[in-house]
């Protein structure tokens, strides 16, 4: 049988992406990006994604301030989306810092 919930709240969320756009959530991710790359003194990439050597320590205090990355081989993968909030972007640089 079919997983009603799960086939309701996929709709509704097809239907949020629909109204917003790819565009304007394509700008909205880059946006939060640049804008680590930035306080990081980093150029602008223009991407979602932020790669950034890491210590063990820094990629400890990261996931301790509940922001979910891709830490290994000393470098730590940040990639950011819709639902993400300059809030976030705030909260992963302090734990970097």
């Amino acid at each position: 049988a079919p997983v009603w919930g799960a086939a309701t709240a996929l709709a509704q969320s097809l239907q949020v992406l629909e109204e917003v756009g790819p565009d304007a959530i394509g700008a909205h991710n880059t946006a939060l990006a640049d804008r680590v790359r930035t306080a990081l003194d980093l150029e602008p990439a223009g991407s979602a994604i932020v790669s950034l050597p890491v210590s063990d320590r820094t990629a400890l205090r990261v996931a301790e301030a509940g922001i979910t990355t891709a830490a290994r081989d000393g470098r730590m993968r940040a990639s950011f989306h819709l639902y993400n909030t300059e809030q976030d972007t705030d909260t992963l640089l302090r734990a970097l810092r």
